[in-house]
């Protein structure tokens, strides 16, 4: 079974539900010292489609928050200020967005007052260097996905709902599997089972 009929396969068995299920992708691993660090994986990967329609974005410094229109938050400097005298504040911004970017002159300053608290979450701030617009930067971000593979020998995240089109999804699911089996010592041989489910459904496994 490919990763189309999966997901076809995921959402018919489904019942219907008073909200949207996301489907997940679920990579089981084998062979595999995670205790090794060159064996997991802390990647960011764009894929083809928009996985998760609550990706949101936002941007830190006057001038971006002057140009840029396509952002989910504008964070001032003087809002920044407030964040180096209440990191919380800077806590509260990075549990609530994927991604941040920062004007490239406010990182060294960001990374001084704020690094603690953005760089365990894996949220420290992408620079935007003088005068370039990040505009397509932000629409590319809300494409992209974290994929984090730690201690456990499994990696699941979301690759789309079972409202969009199948193909997008499936898609998604194929670029997640592709780049995760590149990145294995032993590549495919690594790789125990992989499976598609939607929200509260059953797992379908995938041929690999």
């Amino acid at each position: 079974m490919n990763f189309e009929q999966a997901v076809e396969q995921a959402i018919d068995d489904g019942e219907d539900r008073n909200f949207t299920e996301s489907i997940d992708l679920i990579v089981n691993f084998k062979d595999l010292d995670l205790s090794d660090p060159d064996n997991r994986i802390n990647e960011d990967l764009k894929l083809p489609y928009q996985a998760d329609e609550e990706v949101k974005i936002a941007v830190i410094g006057d001038t971006l928050a002057s140009q840029v229109d396509n952002a989910d938050r504008e964070v001032s400097e003087d809002e920044l200020e407030e964040m180096y005298e209440d990191p919380s504040l800077a806590k509260d911004l990075a549990e609530e967005f994927s991604f941040l970017l920062a004007e490239a002159p406010l990182m060294p300053k960001i990374g001084q007052h704020l690094g603690q608290v953005f760089g365990p979450r894996n949220m420290m701030p992408d620079p935007v260097p003088p005068g370039e617009d990040p505009t397509e930067d932000i629409e590319s971000l809300r494409n992209t996905v974290t994929l984090r593979l730690k201690e456990a020998p499994l990696l699941q995240l979301k690759v789309g709902n079972e409202e969009q089109d199948v193909d997008n999804v499936s898609r998604n699911a194929s670029a997640v599997y592709e780049f995760v089996e590149r990145e294995l010592p032993n590549g495919q041989n690594n790789i125990k089972s992989v499976l598609v489910k939607t929200t509260m459904g059953k797992p379908v496994e995938v041929d690999n």
